[in-house]
């Protein structure tokens, strides 16, 4: 009988001499060097004793090791069959590289030749070598020949549970049963079943391990630091490191040296016109470890190609064509956890459909992102929690590498752009939501660090000429609205000072990639100056105002929207430092450019009459602004009511659904009317403006609106007044 390995292909005799106990089949990788233990991993297996001596758990009769690619699964389980071998714990120990089906069976099919000295099968092929098989489970079960055999069988590298259908050892109280695999579907704990996450190195492991096998290569006394960086860079993951040693050792490469050249190089080339972009340093991954005759402990795949079994089996399956973009997705983003919403919204939808592995005419379906995320987590590609609101899927930082440098620059610009507009889709599903902030900081931190350039319009404007098109203050429409949203999420949840922070590095990033004369510099140091103000430092704002506002005046005029919106700002701020006097002439200065710039009845007039009025009367001139005041009062009431603006709120027409905001708006005015014609002396006329107030403010609101009330006790202190008078 003819039995295949992935190898090797023995053949078997129909009758030779059984072989002599205890019995060890099958090949069991060698211990890597410098195994570093692991206690929390040992404890979690039920481990007794030190590290280096225990043999199989002694919780349940099946144990499973599951752990993404590369985490040291396998070398888990040959410490702890080793183990079990050499302390005589075993009788029979079958080691099995239970890839596929064929591998296991033969496997099986050895084992019960070896142990009878007999083919257990007649006839030849699949068919014999299953019927083989089933024996060898049978003799498990059984305790054949009424001798007592403690036996452990590892199925190493299980890839698909489906395929050992009818081939799991059994229960029994004197066998153990050892499995490691990628998939979680296997890893379902259960009866007499003890499920094991393998994770990567701690850092201090990860550390320990890399100091251990660099000096038995011949690199002893590496700094700490640059160790502690080594390990970070490579995301602590066993497989990894142990290839980065070999590599050093194989090149005589310098620690420092190494971690300079692992320091991932720009994905889009080198910096721009005017700076942008990082200048082009270290090297692909796949540069930096073995060739595949020259990987260490007998390893047989690279480290960039590690999850490349999984993605094959992934890219087999009716869902798993949406994989590998999706991994592109998740490729420029925070390894620690990324939304769901990111990989569900519009942007990613579009980008999904466009480069899944099956073209299909059809829109994406709302359920196959989940769907396709699931399996992925199945096959141990990345970790998918939904219930997490805001890290629910994340992906080792060695595979997101792997994945961003198989890519085009070309292709990681056009994927830059549709991950920050997958970040906006989620910022806007989000709100306003505190909790989700810090996580899209994080986001847009580590896609800008990968690809930030892509983000930027990258067009110079050496030339005032070249705003002649744009009217009022905002970013170049070429830059991602990304860039700027973070900032004002920022300021608007609260975290002014971050906001403030946040603009003044934007600004110098403007800068850098798009020169002194960019809208989204000067966008930016505006934005960087409002949020100062909202911070608290009035005086602050009002200082980066005037710089910004310098700088327009003399590119612009006094008539450009840039400059006028600036000078707006300007006026409010320094009447909010303070300086009551300066925000009155720019307002007064603000008026008559307006008139030139637009219709004198336009919002942007008439709020500035508002704005003017306001610090008058702030400023000590109570009597200019009551009259400022009246006069914009009777303009506002034209205007509204001459565009239908100041309807009864409870009329059905839908036009009346604004008319409530006017109508705020017009009392507003109407109080501040009355309230300085009261500081300007006339208490009695202030206390009659009022009382027309509150009869129709009752009328439009109800008589139990705060508004009312706050009216009604302005009418009583200028009530109290006119009498004491």
């Amino acid at each position: 009988m003819a039995v295949g390995h992935a190898d090797q292909v023995s053949y078997y005799g129909t009758a030779r001499t059984p072989a002599a106990w205890p019995l060890l089949l099958g090949a069991v990788p060698a211990a890597v060097r410098c195994f570093q233990p692991r206690p929390a991993l040992d404890e979690a297996m039920g481990l007794p004793g030190p590290a280096g001596t225990a043999g199989p758990p002694a919780t349940g009769p099946c144990t499973v090791l599951v752990g993404t690619a590369g985490v040291g699964k396998t070398q888990q389980a040959v410490r702890m069959a080793q183990g079990a071998w050499r302390d005589r714990q075993v009788d029979l120990l079958l080691w099995v590289a239970a890839g596929d089906r064929a591998r296991v069976v033969a496997g099986y099919a050895h084992a019960m030749a070896e142990i009878t000295g007999k083919d257990s099968a007649t006839g030849t092929g699949t068919a014999a070598a299953e019927q083989a098989a089933q024996a060898f489970l049978a003799w498990l079960r059984s305790g054949a020949e009424g001798t007592r055999r403690r036996w452990l069988i590892v199925l190493d590298d299980v890839a698909d549970p489906e395929e050992l259908r009818g081939l799991w050892p059994p229960d029994h109280p004197d066998g153990r049963v050892l499995v490691t695999t990628g998939r979680r579907d296997v890893a379902q704990p259960g009866l007499n079943r003890l499920v094991v996450p393998v994770p990567g190195f701690t850092p201090h492991e990860a550390t320990a391990y890399l100091a251990e096998a660099l000096a038995e290569y011949g690199h002893a006394g590496a700094p700490a630091d640059e160790l502690t960086a080594l390990a970070g860079t490579l995301g602590y993951l066993p497989l990894a490191l142990s290839q980065a040693a070999a590599h050093l050792a194989g090149t005589g490469t310098s620690l420092a040296a190494y971690v300079r050249a692992l320091s991932e190089y720009d994905l889009l080339g080198g910096p721009s016109e005017w700076g942008g972009g990082r200048p082009r340093r270290g090297q692909p991954l796949a540069e930096l470890v073995p060739g595949p005759g020259a990987l260490p402990d007998g390893q047989n795949i690279a480290v960039p190609e590690a999850w490349q079994p999984a993605l094959d089996r992934a890219g087999r399956t009716p869902s798993g064509d949406l994989a590998r973009p999706l991994l592109e997705l998740a490729s420029l983003l925070p390894a620690v956890g990324i939304p769901e919403a990111v990989f569900t919204g519009p942007a990613a939808a579009e980008y999904l459909q466009e480069h899944r592995a099956t073209a299909s005419a059809e829109r994406l379906r709302a359920d196959e992102v989940p769907g396709a995320l699931r399996l992925m987590d199945r096959l141990g590609i990345v970790d998918y929690t939904p219930g997490a609101p805001f890290r629910a899927v994340r992906v080792h930082p060695v595979l997101q590498r792997a994945t961003r440098e198989a890519l085009s620059a070309d292709r990681i610009r056009k994927l830059a752009w549709k991950v920050a507009s997958a970040l906006l889709n989620a910022a806007h599903a989000q709100g306003e939501d505190p909790g989700f902030v810090p996580v899209l900081v994080d986001a847009v931190g580590e896609l800008r660090g990968h690809a930030d350039a892509a983000l930027w319009s990258g067009m110079p404007y050496p030339r005032p000429e070249a705003f002649s098109g744009l009217s009022g203050n905002g970013p170049s429409p070429t830059d991602h609205e990304l860039l700027y949203h973070v900032g004002e999420m920022l300021g608007t949840t609260g975290q002014a000072e971050a906001a403030v922070a946040y603009f003044d590095r934007l600004a110098d990033d403007a800068l850098r990639h798009q020169g002194p004369y960019s809208p989204g510099l000067e966008f930016a140091r505006l934005r960087q100056a409002h949020w100062r103000g909202e911070s608290g430092d009035a005086a602050g704002a009002v200082a980066a105002y005037e710089a910004v506002f310098d700088q327009q005046c003399r590119f612009f005029g006094p008539h450009h929207q840039r400059t006028l919106d600036t000078r707006a700002a300007l006026g409010r701020w320094r009447g909010t430092a303070g300086d009551t006097a300066g925000a009155v002439a720019a307002y007064a200065e603000l008026l008559p450019l307006l008139h030139q710039h637009t219709f004198p009845d336009s919002t942007a007039v008439l709020d500035t009459r508002a704005e003017l009025a306001r610090w008058l009367g702030e400023s000590g001139n109570a009597y200019g602004a009551a009259t400022a005041y009246e006069a914009l009062l009777t303009d506002l009431v034209r205007v509204l009511g001459l565009h239908g603006g100041l309807r009864h709120p409870q009329e059905s027409d839908l036009s009346a659904l604004t008319a409530l905001p006017n109508w705020l708006k017009v009392f507003g005015t109407h109080r501040n009317h009355a309230h300085w014609r009261g500081r300007a002396g006339d208490a009695a006329g202030a206390a009659t403006s009022l009382s027309h107030l509150l009869n129709q403010q009752i009328q439009i609101l109800g008589p139990g609106h705060p508004h009312v009330q706050a009216t009604r006790e302005e009418l009583a202190h200028w009530e109290e007044r006119a009498r004491t008078r």
